[in-house]
């Protein structure tokens, strides 16, 4: 589904007059020493107007930043980013170099243009306008000047009160036609302290945003942390529109949502397919509703390709249910559509639902706006249960909400005029279980071993991936990867394969595999480590810069079970006490005991989490810390 919301870190300032070099300068560079360049000033400036009677906006931008030191070059190349949905009016972009105690004024003359292709996409209607500013230095300044119109008021950005590097000063200033309504909603604002300011002036109401001294982004951004989850910001919205010849109704609560989306979804299932109808009853024939629901999930998921397709209006039109049978490939909504229409012709009343994945942090209740969601799915009702589909999760069971809408509301399209509103639960620990039982014996300094691994819920999905397309020769090899145990001389030796492809069943692998160089030899003493997955080692969370937050796809456990054959001719010396660290989020727990000739280490790590953020993660790097200490415990051995 269409990305409404472009995120972009274009440094863009007000226009100053910057007038002898050295003015303010090393007042600056002493305050920011820690920095190569800080913003000076930024400016967004948005006119809702109206011209023969229709609704005029535009967003103009303006940007100046300063280079502190000699490490200039990081600032070298910018860019404009917009879409079918804005248009670029104007633009400018120069450099001030420093010229004695004034400044010399160099334009950037080559701006290039190429689409903004998103790595899940295959096609993407956004536009950058790439370009690079000349001749930077020590206290050269940079300046970008450009106005945008929007083509469809619906779709407005956005103003953002942070970036990479601090800003001195920022505004944002909203001027309002008196017969147009915005609204508007602040985000984040406890991250930044922010002035706002209403007056009015003649026909327009203005609303000013004002920010100063703001640091540069706290937390490095992720897959499912983006700009919008950290970044204080402004969401900015056309309420209502009072014309001359009509008033329009833009947004301000679900129900204007909902009557701006379904408008794309009306013409997704009306057309028939004799083809399509057949396939249908021979899928369904004999079987009950969830059966049939079932089979017509899972022959979705199995027989039409996902290809993202993003431009214009058909970011939010699916393609014809009748044109994906046919095409055999579809994007979110695409596959929507042929699961509903599916659906329906099997007598099953299936619902186009909405949904923003974890990567939006809004919620239909706080923010009934577009840049609410971005992913397409179907809901289906048993009973008072909520079942919901989606197709481009492919090798999900049936009834499994996809982790990465979980938690999250979805809009559910009732009727032509009602949506109800519904929060998807989140899958506990123990629905994806990762088991992975060895038992070990030595060969001199070889480790023989014989494992059986079981992937149950997402975990099973994940290796189902893993595993696609891999040409059955090869599997030993990426086993012999994904498996990997002691030191890179692990190596698969022989496998089974069982139900990895398979829905509704956990993936069972039995394998055997050698590892040389693992165990040490000290005179009559054997020292083994059982814990022979160390996976987590390095997951130090790094907290004396810019932050990563540790995020995790989905909550899941992992159990890791040795069983160490003692070898003939030598007693159990020393066998470790084993260890646990427990806290709301994450833990483990590793206990050791021994049976007859054999010794069993059994490590269980849970992970109850999405995302671990600043005040969580001194508690992440304690847990690495103890598991670590655990990983270097080894079972001593002496030769009788």
């Amino acid at each position: 589904m269409r990305k409404i919301l472009i995120t972009y870190l274009i440094v863009v300032t007000a226009m100053t007059s910057w007038g002898k070099a050295g003015d303010d300068f090393e007042k600056i560079r002493k305050e920011y020493s820690r920095y190569n360049a800080v913003i000076t000033e930024r400016e967004e400036f948005y006119l809702f107007d109206l011209v023969d009677d229709s609704v005029n906006v535009t967003q103009t931008v303006s940007q100046k930043t300063l280079m502190l030191n000699e490490f200039s070059k990081e600032f070298t190349n910018d860019q404009i980013v917009y879409d079918s949905f804005s248009k670029l009016l104007e633009k400018e972009a120069y450099t001030l170099v420093p010229n004695g105690n004034k400044y010399s004024k160099v334009m950037v003359e080559n701006f290039q243009e190429s689409s903004d292709m998103d790595a899940s996409i295959f096609y993407d209607d956004s536009k950058k306008l790439k370009f690079a500013y000349p001749s930077l230095q020590q206290g050269a300044v940079t300046a970008l000047n450009y106005k945008l119109s929007y083509v469809d008021p619906h779709f407005i950005r956005s103003a953002f009160f942070q970036s990479y590097i601090p800003i001195i000063k920022d505004k944002v200033v909203l001027k309002i036609h008196e017969n147009i309504d915005v609204g508007y909603q602040l985000r984040n604002s406890d991250q930044a302290n922010i002035q706002v300011k209403t007056y009015q002036k003649g026909k327009y109401k203005y609303i000013e945003f004002e920010v100063a001294n703001v640091d540069r982004f706290k937390y490095h951004l992720g897959e499912y942390y983006s700009l919008r989850n950290i970044c204080p910001h402004v969401i900015i919205y056309m309420k209502e529109a009072r014309l001359a010849s009509e008033t329009k109704q833009y947004y301000g609560d679900v129900d204007d949502l909902y009557r701006f989306s379904s408008q794309y979804v009306t013409e997704a299932n009306v057309d028939d397919n004799d083809e399509l109808s057949a396939l249908v009853k021979e899928l369904t024939n004999g079987l009950s509703d969830e059966e049939k629901a079932r089979q017509i999930y899972y022959w979705v998921q199995k027989n039409i390709k996902y290809i993202a397709y993003s431009e214009g209006y058909d970011g939010f039109r699916p393609m014809k249910a009748v044109d994906v049978y046919k095409k055999r490939f579809g994007d979110c909504k695409g596959m929507s559509s042929l699961i509903r229409k599916m659906m329906l012709l099997a007598g099953l009343d299936a619902k186009f639902t909405w949904v923003g994945t974890r990567h939006i942090p809004y919620s239909y209740t706080e923010v009934p706006l577009p840049i609410t969601d971005n992913h397409m799915i179907v809901s289906y009702f048993v009973n008072d249960s909520v079942i919901v589909l989606d197709g481009t999760f492919k090798y999900l069971d049936y009834g499994v909400v996809p982790y990465h809408i979980q938690g999250k509301e979805i809009m559910i399209g009732m009727d032509d005029d009602k949506c109800m509103i519904h929060k998807l639960p989140v899958t506990p620990p123990e629905y994806s279980v990762l088991s992975d039982s060895v038992c070990i014996s030595l060969d001199q300094d070889l480790v023989i071993g014989k494992a059986k691994r079981i992937q149950t819920g997402f975990n099973k999905v994940e290796i189902a991936h893993a595993m696609d397309g891999v040409k059955p020769d090869d599997y030993r090899k990426r086993f012999s990867r994904i498996f990997e145990k002691g030191n890179n001389k692990f190596l698969v030796d022989s496998f089974q394969v069982i139900n990895l492809f398979e829905y509704d069943r956990p993936a069972e692998i039995d394998y055997e595999f050698k590892l040389q160089d693992y165990c040490k030899h000290f005179g009559d003493e054997v020292y083994i480590n059982l814990n022979m997955d160390k996976s987590y080692q390095t997951m130090v969370a790094d907290t004396s810069n810019i932050i990563s937050p540790i995020e995790n796809d989905f909550y899941c456990m992992e159990k890791y079970t040795t069983v160490f054959e003692v070898p003939e001719g030598y007693q159990v010396d020393f066998i470790p006490e084993g260890g646990e660290y427990q806290s709301k989020d994450f833990g483990f727990n590793i206990q050791y005991k021994q049976e007859g000739n054999r010794i069993i280490m059994q490590n269980v790590i849970r992970f109850e989490f999405f995302v671990l953020l600043e005040d969580q993660l001194d508690d992440w790097n304690k847990m690495i810390s103890e598991l670590n200490k655990q990983y270097r415990s080894t079972v001593v051995l002496k030769k009788l």
